[in-house]
């Protein structure tokens, strides 16, 4: 059962979204960065209408710029509902972080009160189709139309974008993988945030299901040095943070590349790979949220430095 606490966490998750009953005002919490550029960070305990995830959005001089859009259209409407009380700009562009459903599944909000959907060119025909992995062999009909309906993006591109949301005001929208192969970030200079989506998760070890972690190490070390005064907004982690944070997350998939490579060097089989690298992790990490994540992301970075990860196929154009 490789991958049976990453895909029951998310098929709870996402069971709980289906879910009409027990309705919760605040599945996030807005932090004010300055210049008009807010984080939405989760309230994990905020169920059904479950955030999932963080997400932000940027006001500018004429028009709304919103960074992902959680794991229930409930949540999606709330946030909607906060920059409606701030503004009654129109909301002109919608960025998926990248395609994991805890990211994507209230685009339809958005895109019925006008907003574009934009996001990296893998996004698109992905979001339907290996969303589907997160809920195991033993999804529902319920679950899988859940999925089929999400709200597609509108635009696609290859390597990034400007999406302006003020004549002199543009939002930097850059592929960098990782994550997956697919990921974005957003850069506002005017109020020096990075949104990072899950490239980034703060004191919180990751769901490395689709990751590259050599090419996720790198896109770590090129943000902080592209970047290096800026505020980070994770896609997990209860803080917005800055450089020093980042680092620290790129040491910590630093250290679980090392560790497996050090294991398979020295003769374990996958199987004893996790039983030696564990305690090396919860040593030194155990104190991060998500630990759950740790065996699933010793073994699929055993996977990955073996060569036998199978990642979701790029289509062809």
């Amino acid at each position: 059962m490789k991958n049976s606490i990453v895909l029951a966490g998310y098929a709870m998750c996402a069971s709980l979204c289906l879910s009409a009953a027990c309705q919760s005002p605040t599945p996030f919490s807005l932090r004010d960065l300055g210049s008009g550029a807010w984080a939405a960070i989760d309230n994990s305990a905020a169920k059904p209408d479950l955030a999932g995830s963080n997400a932000g959005f940027v006001i500018g001089p004429e028009a709304v710029l919103v960074v992902d859009t959680f794991e229930s259209s409930a949540a999606a409407q709330k946030m909607l509902e906060a920059i409606r009380e701030k503004t009654n700009l129109p909301v002109r562009y919608v960025v998926n972080t990248h395609y994991h459903l805890d990211h994507v599944a209230g685009n339809e909000v958005f895109a019925k009160s006008g907003a574009t959907v934009m996001a990296q060119d893998n996004v698109r025909p992905w979001m339907r189709t290996e969303n589907l992995k997160f809920f195991g062999e033993k999804i529902t009909p319920k679950q899988r139309e859940w999925v089929d309906n999400f709200y597609l993006p509108d635009v696609t591109y290859a390597q990034g974008a400007t999406a302006y949301i003020g004549i002199n005001r543009g939002e930097v929208l850059r592929f960098m993988p990782g994550h997956t192969g697919g990921d974005t970030i957003i850069y506002d200079a005017q109020a020096n945030v990075v949104f990072c989506g899950d490239l980034f998760w703060n004191h919180t070890l990751s769901n490395l299901i689709d990751a590259s972690t050599k090419e996720w190490v790198e896109t770590l070390n090129v943000l902080v040095h592209d970047y290096p005064s800026a505020k980070f907004v994770p896609g997990h982690g209860e803080k917005v943070g800055d450089a020093s944070d980042v680092r620290a997350f790129r040491d910590y998939l630093v250290f679980l590349r090392q560790a497996v490579s050090r294991a398979q060097a020295d003769g374990a089989s996958s199987a004893n790979v996790l039983k030696v690298v564990l305690p090396q992790v919860s040593e030194s990490y155990g104190k991060w949220a998500f630990f759950d994540f740790a065996g699933p992301g010793i073994q699929q970075t055993d996977e990955e430095l073996r060569h036998l990860k199978k990642l979701p196929q790029q289509p062809l154009k």
